[in-house]
């Protein structure tokens, strides 16, 4: 007469020698392994290409469209800020840049009569020192 703790013990004997047998694989056993991968339509790992990096890819794909050398909104506000004595930069911010023209927003007329006329060409000349010719090729100042 079996006990039944002889034959849980037996069962758990025979699932630790399969579970070994799986652990050493056997040529037998990865042939085996590669003909059911190949009839599921699986790729054997040789054939799978390595991932690559999404940040690597990204930023090849941004070089190559250009999009790498545009300026961006901080930079330009930082130069501003730069450039501009204390009392402009309160009263004016740059809101844009398009097609290499930068966009500035002006409080007051007096202020936008002074940069607009007297001051366009200096603020220029400096924009293009910090980010270069083709990148800055004017400047647009607007009352709002």
């Amino acid at each position: 007469m079996k006990l039944w703790k002889d034959v849980q013990s037996k069962r758990l004997e025979m699932m630790a020698i399969v579970r070994m047998a799986r652990k050493f694989k056997t040529k037998h056993s990865i042939l085996r392994q590669q003909l059911i991968d190949e009839w599921r339509g699986l790729k054997s790992p040789d054939s799978i290409i390595p991932h690559k990096e999404i940040s690597n890819e990204v930023s090849t794909a941004l070089k190559s469209l250009g999009v790498s050398n545009l300026l961006s909104e901080d930079d330009v506000v930082n130069a501003w800020n730069q450039i501009m004595p204390p009392v402009i930069t309160e009263n004016t911010k740059p809101t844009g840049y398009r097609n290499g023209v930068i966009e500035v927003s002006v409080l007051q007329p007096s202020i936008h009569y002074t940069l607009d006329r007297q001051m366009k060409p200096e603020i220029i000349k400096k924009l293009q020192n910090l980010f270069g010719r083709e990148k800055v090729k004017g400047v647009i100042f607007r009352v709002g």
